[in-house]
Parts: structure tokens; C-alpha cells; sequence
């Protein structure tokens, strides 16, 4: 059996784990006094010479900063770290006592950052590699009260802070009059988001402030292993093209969850008009089924009309009730319970009591519930927070989801669960395949 990781108690004892120079000691002894002396969260990491960690302020959070090797040691503890904070969401650094905001930015599109840099500040184009250490682009505040904008490499503590060490240039903001984080992300953002704005309708080029590198909340990478040479089989059925195109987009989508979300409801809601008549269908037969209907009567005619009321679509009822009649047509209840608790992480999600996405829950602990008409509701009502806006007069009390929030970071799961009933209803909604010759 590996011996048990074993947890420096003083900088010393990282010699017993791996040569490391004196000043390399001498600097871990540093920082840590110095992150106690500013109440600095400050560990060392337990594998043999992986180093240490910072904890810098961020908001009402804390933003490690990862040391892994005596040479970021060293570097990190010639700059005055603890008079900086990060700015919650962003590859972004403020001083309060020095009033500066500096943050890094980057193309927001598939083309690398580094040609849209070159694009937009490389004035020679003569073929030669593009140095950024010549870049400085300084704009003055129109009026008192506003910082000074620059664009330029990015300072040694922002090289040090940063969490990739990448070439970049960074967005400088000096003569900030801010004291508060808050304060600071909304100067930043205020700032930022007109000038790049104004970038791209002058040079047709996509910038966006760099965000904080973040995993999705339980984002994995297994994959199944199969052997494809016995396992493929020849195709037995098609598929609509217009429905697979959208999974195939979603599939695609992996870095952009809202719209990968999306791309899956739009799935289902290809079959919408197909399945809401059959609900639509049940419905008349009961209502003509009742010996207390009449024909003459207005209100028994309003009860018709109710139940075939066609939406934009083409389909039966508001989209709610299409939603869950398709659901209820092309999928198995105990298999839809089967696909949430299979996965340990999955159900914890789903019965834990740490409701991140504010939307209707599913009674998973609930053994005889059949799950598909709350799964129905949940998926409508993430669907509304993504696509409705606090502008939307019939969506007042939706909170809209927006690109990089908490909850979006949280969408994994259900990204998963809308992803699976889009595969069930393209199998359900799929026909022989057969020849057109």
C-alpha cells in the first residue's frame, strides 16, 4: 500500500520531501506570517512538495491561489498580495488603497485570443511574430470622478495572481475611488462592457472580460467502454432531421449550459404538436363522455374550446401541458426514476435540502410518486428563467438565469435529465427506416 500523504507542519519539513532551495523556504515561511498578519487563509498542500495555498479575499468568498513550485513561491512573495483582492466572478484584481482595478480579457469567440489581439493593436503587420510587451493604449476620463482607462501588459502582481499564466494583455482602471467590492465589480463592469462594446463596432471583434476559471458543480468526464465491432449494429430506424440537428447542437454545447439546456428542450418540444393532440384527444372524450354536457350550453362549448386550444406551435394546450403530455407519451416512469437514482451524485442533487436553482423540486424520496409530471414542471420552469426576463410583463416572478451565475453553474444535472428525455422521445418518435429506391 502508498504510504499515507503526508502534511508539513513548517516550512523545514518540505526538505525531507524534496530538495528545495533556502529561498524557497525562507519564502513559504514569509507568506505564511504574512497571510496570518492580514488573517490570510493559508495551507499546505498535503502530496509530497505540492505546495501551498492562499486564500485571498473575494467578495464574501475566498479565491485560492495555488503555489506549485518554489519558483511561484519565490515570485509570489516579492509582491504585497495581501493588498489585493480578487473581484468575485472575473480574472480580476483590485487595490482599495491604490485605486486600482486590473482584469484580463479575451476573445469570445472559437478564434484564439492572441489574433484578435493581433488584430486590433499589431499596426506593422510585417509577418513577424506579435509582441504584446509594446502595447499601451491609455484613454482619459472625460470628466473628474471617472478612472483612467488603460490597456497594456498585465502587471507583476496580476501575472502572479492570475490562475493561468498565459500570455495576455489586461484592462487597467486607475483612479478608482471605490472601498467595497460590489463597488468595484460594478466600476469594472460599467466601464468595461461600453468599451468592448465599442470595440466590436469598430473592429468587428468579440472581447469580453476573462471570467474565473470554474468547474461546472458536478461536472464529470466518464465515459463508457464499449466495443464498438460487436456492439453497432446496422440502423433500424430515422430520425426527423430537425430534432437531431438540436441534439447534436446541444451535444456541442458542453461550455455554454444555458443554451446546451435549451437546445435539448427544443427537442421535446419539436414533438409538442404530435403528442399534446393525443392529450387533447382524452380530453373531448371526457367532456363528450359526460351525460351532464350539452351543446347548447356556452359554457360546456367553453370547455371544448379549452381543451383543443391551439398554441403557436401547432400544438394542444399552453406549453406546460404539451410538456408533460409528451413526457407522459414517450416515457417510462420507473426508467425515468431508474436514470435519476442511478447516479449517487445525481439523486443527492435532487433530494439534497440545498436548493441552488429555484424551481419546482421532484419528490425523488417519494417511492410511489410518479416523477414525470414534476419533472415536467421543473424543466418548464428552468426553461422560463433562461428565456424570459424580469421585463417580461408574463414572467414577473420569474428570476431570469443568466450566463455564468451560481445557478447556471448548478445546471448540470438537470442538463442531463433534459438531455435523456431528449434521447427517449426522438427513440419514441422515430420510424422504420426503410429504402426510397
Amino acid at each position: 500500500m502508498p504510504d499515507e500523504d503526508i502534511v508539513p507542519d513548517s516550512a523545514s519539513d518540505f526538505e525531507e520531501l524534496e530538495p528545495v532551495s533556502q529561498e524557497a523556504v525562507a519564502a513559504i515561511e514569509r507568506i505564511e506570517a504574512r497571510c496570518k498578519a492580514a488573517t490570510l487563509p493559508f495551507e499546505r498542500m498535503s502530496t509530497p512538495f505540492a505546495g501551498v495555498r492562499i486564500g485571498m479575499r473575494c467578495g464574501r468568498e475566498v479565491r485560492w491561489c495555488y503555489l506549485a513550485s518554489p519558483e511561484r513561491i519565490i515570485g509570489f512573495s516579492d509582491i504585497e498580495f495581501e493588498k489585493w483582492v480578487f473581484l468575485s466572478g472575473y480574472e480580476a484584481i483590485c487595490s482599495y488603497e491604490a485605486g486600482v482595478i486590473e482584469a484580463g480579457f479575451q476573445q469570445s469567440d472559437i478564434v484564439p485570443t492572441s489574433f484578435a489581439l493581433r488584430r486590433l493593436f499589431d499596426t506593422a503587420r510585417a509577418g513577424a511574430p506579435f509582441d504584446m510587451s509594446g502595447v499601451k493604449l491609455i484613454l482619459g476620463p472625460p470628466e473628474d470622478g471617472l478612472p483612467t482607462v488603460e490597456v497594456s501588459p498585465p502587471s507583476e502582481v496580476f501575472s502572479k495572481l492570475a490562475s493561468s499564466q498565459r500570455q495576455r494583455l489586461t484592462l487597467k482602471l486607475t483612479g478608482c475611488n471605490v472601498a467595497q467590492h460590489d463597488k468595484a465589480l460594478s466600476l469594472l463592469r460599467r466601464v468595461a462592457g461600453p468599451m468592448f462594446f465599442q470595440i466590436d463596432l469598430l473592429a468587428d471583434v468579440p472581447i469580453a472580460l476573462e471570467r474565473e476559471r470554474r468547474r461546472f458543480v458536478g461536472a464529470r468526464k466518464s465515459r463508457k467502454a464499449v466495443d464498438l465491432r460487436s456492439a453497432l449494429q446496422y440502423p433500424k430506424t430515422e430520425m426527423d432531421d430537425a430534432p437531431l440537428s438540436l441534439y447534436w447542437y446541444g451535444r456541442s454545447a458542453s461550455r455554454m449550459p444555458l443554451l446546451q439546456f435549451l437546445a435539448f428542450y427544443q427537442v421535446l418540444e419539436f414533438y409538442f404538436p404530435i403528442y399534446s393532440q393525443t392529450e387533447a384527444q382524452r380530453k373531448l372524450k371526457t367532456i363528450l363522455k359526460d351525460p351532464t354536457f350539452r351543446g347548447d350550453r356556452d359554457t360546456d362549448i367553453v370547455r371544448l374550446l379549452s381543451a383543443i386550444q391551439v398554441s403557436r406551435g401547432g400544438g394542444y394546450g399552453d406549453e406546460r401541458s404539451q410538456l408533460r403530455a409528451t413526457l407522459l407519451e414517450c416515457i417510462d416512469a420507473s426508467s425515468l426514476r431508474d436514470f435519476l437514482e442511478s447516479d449517487a451524485d445525481r439523486k443527492e442533487f435532487y433530494v439534497g435540502k440545498d436548493r441552488v436553482i429555484q424551481c419546482h423540486g421532484i419528490p425523488l424520496a417519494n417511492a410511489s410518486a410518479d416523477l414525470r409530471g414534476d419533472v415536467a414542471e421543473r424543466l418548464y420552469d428552468i426553461r422560463c428563467k433562461i428565456v424570459h426576463t424580469k421585463s417580461d410583463s408574463q414572467s414577473a416572478d420569474v428570476e431570469p438565469m443568466l450566463p455564468f451565475s451560481k445557478e447556471a453553474e448548478h445546471l448540470l444535472f438537470d442538463i442531463e435529465l433534459v438531455q435523456y428525455l431528449a434521447r427517449q422521445v426522438l427513440i419514441a418518435g422515430s420510424r422504420p427506416l426503410r429504402s426510397t429506391a
